[in-house]
């Protein structure tokens, strides 16, 4: 499930253009990279990172299972550029990914909700704005059709 959750938000993501050209750069999965990040891959800015909440799953019949799920992007541009101006440009980026997450659904994923914006106080050259969205999430994957039960006729003669 939270495969098809990164590729829903990536897809949509990526689909943000101006002027036929995406205006993220890179969209992926969150493992700390400002944490080192002169030793961490080089990505392209503007970056999205998906990082995933704790899920806590209610469980179904039959394996179905689900939960609310909050999942936090990490919103990545360039502070270096110009001047105080681009990092304020940075909070429109955030509203325009806003715009295209919010209500995102698909089959067995409730519409997207911003729940919660963090804005980065404390930035250098990566500012790193994270906006915390939640959904319903219906996970099928452990579904199992009930067992059928047989119906078994018995009869029962007395003699005396």
């Amino acid at each position: 499930m939270r495969k098809k959750l990164y590729m829903l938000i990536k897809q949509a993501l990526l689909s943000l253009k101006e002027n036929d050209t995406p205006i993220i750069k890179e969209v992926n999965y969150w493992n700390e990279q400002l944490m080192y990040i002169s030793q961490e891959q080089p990505f392209e800015l503007p970056a999205v990172f998906v990082e995933f909440g704790v899920i806590g799953w209610t469980h179904l019949l039959s394996g179905v299972r689900e939960a609310d799920c909050e999942i936090r992007l990490h919103i990545i541009t360039d502070s270096r550029v110009g001047s105080w101006q681009q990092a304020i440009d940075a909070l429109d980026f955030a509203d325009k990914i806003s715009q295209q997450i919010t209500g995102l659904n698909d089959e067995n994923i409730s519409a997207f909700q911003l729940l919660q914006s963090e804005t980065d106080h404390n930035f250098d050259e990566l500012q790193d704005n994270i906006e915390t969205y939640s959904t319903h999430i219906t996970d099928t994957v452990a579904f199992k059709e009930p067992t059928k039960t047989k119906t078994v006729k018995l009869c029962i003669e007395v003699k005396e």
